[in-house]
């Protein structure tokens, strides 16, 4: 799942594009970075025999390829090689911090994740969601020991892929955790002034640009309500319902854990997103970690595995099932728990 395609071309994946946007960057300045003739030259040069489509674009925010500059003295194909050891310690980074119970019954989480094909695809895409997935983990495990400012600081380092903790900081900021909101949007704040500085008006309307066509690619909403509401207003509205209802339920679960705070936030994202694959859903197993320390009742637990099995095989069976079984756990987590924590 994740050797052999990588072994027959080590650059058919995502970070060849976060690699594209960091050479167009030294060699030809940041204000040119989402240009698509330079990202072709540059892919034809990577993979000539390769089709260049929409697919291959370079959209991340400008801290993506920022976070790869040091790996680009391995050139491309090492560059790749050093972000799959990176994400599989993040990986394992991420469950020590956040997964439940004792050892050994606790090693199961971890064998459990690296069986599932959400996780594998997105391994084998070279995507940055376990890095997201360690920075949320830590971020969770700082909120606990009671510093939560360096909690949300750690959070802002999301933005190098935003959509996968979208309403993470509203969710937080509804269930009263305002010190990690704030800690989020310092440095949020700072890389998003600092990457506007860098690419200037050029480049942030050629991202714009970017972003607007990305919109109309079918794959990018293929897992999002729009494969239920189709991809004109009633998505829209329904991503808003997710949106006030992630709100209304972080207000009244404000006294809960941190745990099921941060759970409701992932899981609300991955509902209500407008730009959402496969590989994003590999977030959920950090919202499962967080989500099995509450006090369940045992269908919620067994439904974890509903919601594993359907993601698990979302390509054959089509979305919907993923999708009725993520909602039906957003929905578990927006009901008030009885059990009172303190919040920061």
């Amino acid at each position: 799942m994740v050797v052999v395609p990588l072994r027959a071309d080590i650059l058919d994946n995502d970070l060849t594009f976060v690699y594209i946007g960091l050479r167009i960057g030294l060699e030809h300045g940041w204000s040119h970075i989402y240009s698509l003739s330079l990202q072709h030259q540059l892919f034809a040069e990577l993979r000539p025999h390769a089709v260049f489509n929409d697919d291959e674009w370079f959209v991340s925010p400008p801290p993506f390829a920022w976070l790869v500059l040091p790996l680009s003295v391995f050139g491309a194909a090492g560059a790749v090689y050093a972000w799959l050891m990176i994400s599989v310690l993040a990986l394992g980074a991420g469950w020590w911090l956040a997964a439940p119970g004792e050892w050994p019954r606790r090693g199961l989480w971890l064998l459990g994740a690296l069986a599932w094909y959400p996780l594998l695809y997105g391994l084998r895409l070279a995507q940055p969601d376990l890095l997201i997935l360690l920075f949320v983990a830590a971020a969770w495990r700082l909120a606990e020991d009671e510093k939560p400012y360096l909690a949300g600081a750690l959070l802002g380092l999301t933005v190098i892929k935003p959509q996968l903790t979208l309403l993470l900081p509203l969710v937080l900021l509804a269930a009263g955790r305002w010190k990690i909101v704030v800690g989020w949007a310092v440095i949020a704040g700072l890389l998003a002034a600092a990457s506007l500085a860098v690419i200037g008006g050029q480049g942030l309307s050629d991202y714009l640009s970017l972003l607007e066509q990305s919109r109309h690619v079918a794959n990018n909403r293929y897992f999002t309500l729009a494969f239920v509401l189709g991809p004109d207003a009633l998505a829209y509205l329904g991503q808003a319902v997710v949106a006030v209802a992630a709100l209304v339920g972080a207000y009244l679960n404000r006294y809960s854990s941190h745990a099921r705070v941060f759970a409701l936030g992932i899981v609300a994202t991955s509902v209500g997103a407008a730009y959402w694959h496969l590989q994003d859903f590999t977030i959920l197993a950090l919202a499962a970690w967080l989500f099995w320390r509450e006090q369940l009742p045992a269908w919620q637990r067994g439904w974890l595995l509903v919601v594993a099995l359907t993601a698990e095989f979302a390509w054959p069976l089509s979305p919907l099932p993923l999708l009725i079984a993520v909602g039906v756990w957003f929905v578990c987590l927006i009901v008030r728990r009885n059990v009172s924590a303190v919040a920061a």
